[in-house]
């Protein structure tokens, strides 16, 4: 049972028990026109006009303020892209601080503005201010894409059985961002030419590539790891299915970069963010995987969802049970050296 305590929230996305408590029940008016509405595994809303599907999305930046106009856009892509949809719109939401400077916000949009153009979408609008809530700047994007099947993939697909395929490899996003918030400190751990390559880590965080290939296969459903990391995408998908799952340590690929990052924060990279890996959930990997390394993206099996509990099978031949949806590293990382 849910019991409230004074104890403040931890950083980072609410947990899917927290979610389920805190936010999924409050949805407003029911509309024939919702295909998919919030739910834990699901990233986007679907709506249905006169057989149009348009998907539908948003995302905030706030574990970087570095080039995170650059970023932004990206998030909702794959978000939209895992939903089935290809990017159309975007609505910008921009927060900066009351010591902004003018060129900042310019720098801002010319990131945004690349970023967006390189992935198909129109920005429509938004809002911009200077407050004094934030203390760094957030960008909140707002993503809207068009579905052109009539089934796309969802979460509800999910079914024992199905086979977990991994795109590139873990915790992308969050060695990039580790790489430029902590660049000082790894300066003693990577040289300079190591470091801009783990930054640019950054510059793999889109799954469009992957997802549109993936959709051709009539996917059960798409997933990008983000907040929680290859692990937590894998048991929030799951646990919305009320599934359990399989994971294989030794078949998940991590980055040398990656590794050296791990080491040096004690963190384990299957639960770092990971923007820009896709997991895809089928009965048939094979075929998948073949048009996949045809089109030069890494990717393999790394599991299966059961119907029983949650398991990752350490390297060492350990079974270590998955109970709750994990915490992302990179919050505890940041909250732990400011």
């Amino acid at each position: 049972m849910w019991e409230d305590t004074a104890k403040p929230m931890q950083l980072g996305k609410l947990s899917p028990r927290e979610l389920e408590r805190l936010v999924f029940p409050f949805q407003g008016r029911k509309r024939e026109e919702v295909l998919f509405g919030a739910h834990l595994g699901r990233d986007c809303g679907v709506l249905h006009f006169s057989g149009l599907l348009l998907s539908l999305t948003c995302d905030p930046v706030t574990g970087t303020a570095k080039h995170a106009g650059a970023l932004a856009p990206h998030l909702v892509a794959n978000d939209l892209i895992a939903s089935g949809a290809e990017p159309v719109a975007l609505l910008v939401s921009l927060l900066f601080p009351p010591e902004t400077k003018a060129s900042a916000i310019e720098d801002t949009m010319r990131e945004l503005d690349a970023a967006a153009s390189s992935l198909g979408f129109a920005i429509l609008g938004g809002h911009t201010e200077i407050t004094d809530a934030v203390l760094r700047p957030v960008i909140h994007c707002t993503g809207v894409g068009k579905i052109a099947s009539s089934s796309p993939p969802d979460v509800t697909r999910v079914s024992p059985g199905d086979f977990i395929v991994m795109t590139k490899g873990a915790g992308i996003e969050g060695t990039g961002i580790l790489a430029l918030e902590r660049a000082e400190e790894l300066r003693g751990v990577f040289s300079e030419e190591e470091l801009r390559k783990a930054q640019d880590f950054l510059k793999k965080v889109s799954v469009l590539p992957e997802g549109r290939v993936a959709l051709a296969f009539s996917p059960h459903c798409l997933h990008d790891a983000t907040e929680g990391g290859v692990l937590g995408a894998v048991w929030e998908v799951c646990a919305a299915r009320n599934l359990g799952f399989v994971i294989d340590e030794s078949k998940v690929f991590v980055f040398p970069e990656t590794e050296r990052l791990a080491r040096h924060f004690g963190l384990d990279p299957l639960r770092l963010i990971s923007s820009g890996t896709l997991l895809i959930f089928t009965p048939k990997p094979q075929p998948l995987l073949a048009a996949l390394h045809e089109a030069g993206i890494p990717a393999g099996v790394i599991g299966q969802v059961t119907g029983n509990s949650r398991v990752l099978l350490r390297r060492n031949g350990q079974r270590e049970e998955i109970l709750e949806c994990p915490q992302d590293e990179l919050w505890r990382i940041l909250e732990r050296e400011k």
